[in-house]
């Protein structure tokens, strides 16, 4: 419910919505780049893409600073720790590597501004923003089997769940041509779950299979790239169609 509620905000506003002001435009557009997993498995590295993801984005502008946002993204997240160059995660004491690999389709919702910009009397300005929401990932729930040691493995998957998250991020935008934008952005997301991994099943079922160095809730990370085409008309301080 949680998800699907989501889903519908961010149609909300991907779509564009004529019918508010006149003062209002539109930015609308695609969304990808790297992403990395942060918990209890694998690497403990909070900017490391070791994955792909792609998505949509839309934005409502309402003044030459603050704008809403939504996205709906699809991902993948994983990690392995094999990839661990040393610490208690590389063998865990008894030779035993977990590793998972799970796919999740993400929506988030939220307001972003714009403090200030960087050569703001030129013909491109280029904009720095802040931005942060709410959002809900919808992906694999999984759990791993229980293990004397000395062997990989694999998360399980036996379900699916969606979960809430507190998107946040930064970045930077221009117009690269008419009506066209480019931005780049670092996004970490927080979960309200630790178990995005498989380490933490909510899952009374497999509750014997919960790790025991569990830690606290798991992060992702986005390193993205959005280009957007500008519609409606504003004013020219944050709808310039002339370029």
């Amino acid at each position: 419910m949680i998800f699907r509620t989501l889903i519908v905000l961010s149609s909300f506003f991907i779509l564009g919505l004529h019918t508010v002001s006149a003062q209002t435009s539109y930015d609308l557009g695609l969304y990808l780049g790297g992403v990395n997993y942060y918990g209890e498995i694998g690497k403990k590295a909070f900017i490391a893409p070791n994955r792909a993801f792609f998505g949509v984005i839309g934005k409502m502008n309402f003044t030459e600073s603050l704008s809403a946002r939504a996205s709906v993204t699809y991902l993948t997240l994983a990690d392995n720790d094999r990839d661990v160059n040393g610490g208690y995660r590389a063998g865990r004491g008894q030779d035993l590597y977990y590793s998972f690999e799970h796919t999740n389709i993400e929506a988030s919702v939220g307001l972003e501004f714009v403090p200030f910009s960087f050569l703001k009397n030129s013909y491109n300005p280029i904009d720095f923003y802040i931005y942060g929401g709410v959002g809900a990932i919808y992906g694999d729930e999984a759990y791993y089997p229980l293990s004397s040691g000395f062997e990989d493995v694999q998360s399980v998957v036996y379900g699916n769940r969606t979960r809430l998250t507190i998107p946040m991020g930064a970045g930077i935008k221009t117009f690269v041509a008419r009506n066209f934008m480019l931005g780049i952005e670092l996004a970490p997301r927080y979960s309200l779950s630790d178990n995005l991994d498989g380490s933490y099943p909510d899952d009374e079922r497999v509750e014997a299979n919960r790790l025991f160095n569990f830690e606290n809730n798991d992060w992702y990370t986005f390193i993205g790239l959005t280009l957007t085409y500008r519609f409606g008309k504003g004013s020219d301080a944050y709808c310039d169609c002339t370029l």
